[in-house]
C-alpha cells in the first residue's frame, strides 16, 4: 500500500512539472495515464505482508559439567571368624577321664577288690566321680554338665559270682549271645539285650583275684577302630 501511494505522489508531481513546464494537454495526459498505469498493474499484485523476523534466542553458553566420577566399590564386608568352641562347662561331678583312670573295683559285700587301668581319649570322656557302688562309670558326651541316666556310656562293675552278674537276667528282653572277647588277657562271655529301655553290650567274666568282672555298654560303638574299641583294648588290671 504504502509503494502506491509513493507512486500516486510522483505522477502527481510530474503534471506539476509538466504544467509549469509549458508541457502540452497530450502530454500531461499521456504521462497521467502511464502513472495510473502503474498504478492499476501495482494494484494488482497481492500486497506482501512483512515478515516479522523472530528474534535469535541468545545463545546461552552452556559449561559442561565434569563427567560424574565413578561410583566407588561397597567393600566387601569383614567376615567374622568363627569363635572358637568354648570349653564344655566343668562339672565336679564328672571330671574329665583324658589319659590313664585307675580305679579300684570293689565287690559289695565281699573282699574282693580289682585295680582297673583304662585310657580314654584326650578329649570328649568324663567320669563319674561317686564311686559308692565300687565301679567307674565312663561318658562320651561334648557336654558333661548334663549327663543323664540313659546317655551312653561304659560301665565296669565288680560282683561277688555269676548270679550277681545275672541278678536281673529275667528282665532282659532279646537276648543274643555274642563271641567272647579277650580284655586285659581275660576271656570274656558277651551277649546283647534290652533292660530299662536301654540297648546293652555286655562282657562279663571271674577275675584271677577273686570276683566277676562285668563291663556293660550301651549307646556307644565299640566296632573295630572306634573309641569305644580303643578303650575297651587299653584295659589292664594290676
Amino acid at each position: 500500500m504504502k509503494k502506491v501511494q509513493r507512486t500516486l505522489a510522483a505522477v502527481l508531481a510530474a503534471m506539476m512539472l509538466m504544467a509549469l513546464a509549458g508541457c502540452s494537454k497530450g502530454d500531461v495526459t499521456k504521462e497521467v495515464n502511464s502513472g495510473l498505469s502503474d498504478l492499476k498493474a501495482q494494484a494488482a499484485e497481492p500486497a506482501v505482508e512483512p515478515q516479522t523476523e523472530t528474534p535469535a534466542e541468545p545463545k546461552t553458553d552452556v559449561t559442561s559439567e565434569p563427567a560424574s566420577e565413578p561410583a566407588a566399590e561397597p567393600e566387601p564386608e569383614a567376615t567374622a571368624e568363627p569363635a572358637p568352641a568354648s570349653a564344655p562347662a566343668d562339672n565336679p561331678d564328672y571330671p574329665s577321664a583324658a589319659g590313664l583312670n585307675t580305679q579300684t573295683l570293689e565287690a559289695f559285700g565281699t573282699d574282693y577288690t580289682l585295680v582297673l587301668n583304662v585310657t580314654c581319649p584326650e578329649q570328649g570322656w568324663y567320669k563319674s566321680a561317686s564311686t559308692s557302688f565300687g565301679d567307674l562309670k565312663l561318658f562320651p558326651t561334648d557336654d558333661p554338665s548334663h549327663i543323664f541316666s540313659g546317655d551312653p556310656r561304659i560301665t565296669f562293675e565288680l560282683k561277688s559270682g555269676l548270679d550277681k552278674i545275672n541278678y536281673y537276667y529275667d528282665s532282659f528282653e532279646n537276648v543274643e549271645e555274642l563271641a567272647t572277647r579277650t580284655i586285659g588277657g581275660v576271656e570274656m562271655a558277651g551277649r546283647t539285650y534290652k533292660n530299662v529301655g536301654m540297648w546293652w553290650t555286655e562282657y562279663y567274666g571271674e577275675m584271677p583275684t577273686g570276683g566277676w568282672l562285668a563291663i556293660k555298654i550301651s549307646g556307644v560303638d565299640i566296632d573295630p577302630g572306634t573309641e569305644g574299641d580303643t578303650v575297651l583294648n587299653s584295659v589292664t588290671f594290676g
